[in-house]
């Protein structure tokens, strides 16, 4: 009888230890109305084809065919949840790239643009991804 007993316990501890790891990232205040605005949005396509599709995908085509290659793989942004996501999160993904935890010892290759972009920037990204996803 102690035995199924056992094998429910190990299972309920490996389950417990393959949940996902509580991220924690700054807030921050966006300007009113801007991850709607029409040009950020068009700043934020042009910046997405540029810098994130040879790994996240062109517009309307989901993530590339090297996404998968990546372990973790690329995010597909058609996804409906980044509609709604945090914008403070999506901010702070592309700011930090790998270099946030939990994502660089998961195995992340996602450079860090906060060093590259400007705060302006990297705000037409977050509205762009929003966009995409049906935000």
């Amino acid at each position: 009888m102690r035995g199924p007993l056992i094998i429910i316990l190990l299972a309920a501890i490996l389950l417990l230890g393959c949940s996902q790891q509580e991220v924690n990232y700054p807030a921050r205040n966006f300007p009113e109305g801007l991850l709607h605005e029409e040009s950020a949005i068009a700043e934020g396509k042009e910046l997405f084809a540029r810098h994130c599709a040879s790994c996240h995908g062109h517009p309307g085509e989901g993530r590339s065919e090297r996404a998968d290659f990546f372990q973790p793989p690329a995010p597909d942004f058609l996804n409906a949840s980044y509609a709604t996501m945090d914008p403070a999160y999506l901010y702070w993904r592309i700011e930090e790239g790998k270099n946030a935890e939990p994502f660089g010892s998961r195995g992340s290759v996602m450079p860090a643009w906060g060093m590259h972009l400007d705060e302006k920037t990297i705000l037409s990204l977050v509205a762009y991804l929003r966009h995409r996803a049906g935000g």
